[in-house]
């Protein structure tokens, strides 16, 4: 018997439509499954880069939290998290000495202070230089010299005095990383109280006690539970 055209299009959908219902009817358990599975080890990364990062396995807890990255690219918590690792990383390759190297050269003139400048250099590798003037061109001109050698330089003014620090070496990289990482974590969820926070601290040790301040603050603001950061702003005011 020959089937009529009309019968023959309509066969061929319910077959087209029977198999379509089995192939996605069978496939959405084994994606559910994928999923979680994957969930399970993005849990069990950011475990295992906490235990590296509390052993001091900083290497190891950068290299799992970078992976936990690859799987959750827009995740706030790891990039604040992979920032501590980064600032922990900074400080240990600056040495026991925080600054690795410190001098007034308040009666200095501009060619003694870029001298001192030149022998912090030539005896740091790594970590920070803070020098500390009266004059406007004095350090204006050591934060030319210390940009020419891969300086990151932070000033701040207290009543006459300016204060230069200088991050050089992996102890730049790593906390400019820090840095980085923290404002990340910011840009993806602005109520990140331990973001706000970590940068305070950053700011602080870089000797911008202005913006730490306004970080720590803000910080507060979303966490006011947080009574260490509360003594510590109401301590920083007296």
């Amino acid at each position: 018997m020959k089937l009529q055209l009309p019968t023959l299009i309509a066969v061929c959908i319910a077959i087209v439509l029977i198999g379509g219902i089995y192939f996605f009817g069978r496939d959405k358990p084994d994606l559910g499954i994928a999923v979680n599975l994957e969930s399970e080890e993005f849990k069990q990364l950011r475990s295992d880069a906490q235990d590296a990062f509390n052993a001091g396995k900083y290497t190891q807890a950068i290299e799992l939290y970078t992976e936990a990255l690859r799987m959750r690219p827009e995740n706030a918590e790891v990039y604040n998290d992979l920032g501590a690792v980064y600032y922990k990383q900074g400080l240990q390759y600056a040495g026991p000495e925080w600054p690795s190297w410190q001098k007034d050269i308040l009666g200095n003139s501009a060619e003694d202070a870029l001298v001192e400048l030149h022998a912090a250099f030539e005896q740091i590798a790594s970590g920070i230089i803070h020098l500390k003037t009266r004059k406007e061109a004095i350090a204006n001109a050591l934060m030319e010299e210390a940009k020419t050698h891969g300086g990151e330089v932070y000033r701040e003014r207290w009543e006459n005095e300016i204060s230069l620090n200088i991050l050089i070496g992996q102890t730049k990289d790593y906390l400019l990383k820090a840095r980085d990482h923290y404002l990340r974590a910011l840009d993806l969820k602005p109520t990140h109280s331990l973001a706000y926070r970590n940068l305070g601290s950053f700011y602080m040790k870089v000797g911008r006690t202005d913006k730490a301040v306004d970080f720590y603050q803000e910080a507060y603001k979303l966490d006011p539970r947080d009574t260490e950061l509360e003594e510590y702003l109401h301590q920083f005011k007296k």
